[in-house]
């Protein structure tokens, strides 16, 4: 039984630990874009979270690499540059639009005093980085 347990944790922490890593298409606001591409090698730009991890960042352009050119090698990767760009807000959509017009209809988003909703927690859960790393870089 314990080792049932040992393995089943230790199984889904390496199946989270693989889905950080993971590289993703861009979205609007970070994964990767390719801006070249040739059978033996890429030019790509991979928009990441302002926080530096440097391990964890070059798994990720590792990863991008090889979804591109094939998962079965291990590519050289040449930086090229990297920016920093704030990060575009995030629209907030409160209500239903009504056809054309500037009217909307919605309930209220502030807490009331006696609900059971954390709005601390709310905020910090919503909370984003100021700024995101642009990374453009050659593998091949």
């Amino acid at each position: 039984m314990n080792k049932s347990i040992l393995c089943l944790a230790l199984s889904s922490m390496f199946i989270l630990t693989a889905c950080q890593t993971t590289p993703r298409q861009y979205n609007g606001s970070t994964g990767y874009q390719i801006e070249n591409q040739t059978k033996t090698s890429a030019t790509l730009a991979y928009t990441l979270a302002g926080r530096s991890n440097q391990q964890l960042d070059e798994r990720k352009l590792q990863r991008a690499c090889q979804n591109v050119l094939g998962a079965q090698k291990v590519y050289k990767l040449s930086i090229l540059s990297v920016n920093e760009i704030p990060n575009p807000a995030k629209d907030e959509q409160y209500g239903i639009k009504l056809g054309e017009t500037r009217a909307s209809f919605g309930l209220s988003n502030t807490p009331s005093l006696n609900n059971g909703e954390d709005y601390a927690t709310r905020q910090a859960l919503e909370a984003r980085p100021s700024t995101l790393k642009v990374v453009r870089y050659t593998c091949s």
